[in-house]
């Protein structure tokens, strides 16, 4: 009786820190896995904000260039209007 108790308790011992080895390698995964997906997730909306951020700046640099041509256009042909002209013989 007391072999067959020591060889349940052994039984038990080793299906114990098997479940337990389990458990601690289940949480490890369940862990690293959440933060590399968390890492990866941020990554990419960091990366589709700066793409975006870029698209709004060089649509704003283009307008500011387009407006300022316009306006030195527009000063050059008034000032021309404002000049004496030769007159012509």
């Amino acid at each position: 009786m007391k072999t067959l108790f020591s060889v349940f308790a052994t039984l038990f011992l080793f299906v114990g820190c098997a479940s337990v080895g389990a458990v601690i390698d289940g949480g490890k995964n369940l862990a690293t896995s959440t933060v590399d997906t968390v890492v990866s997730t941020s990554g990419n909306v960091a990366s589709a904000g700066l793409r975006d951020i870029a698209n709004v700046v060089s649509t704003a640099a283009d307008v500011t260039e387009g407006v300022v041509g316009t306006v030195v256009s527009e000063v050059d042909k008034q000032t021309d209007e404002l000049q004496d002209k030769p007159e012509e013989e």
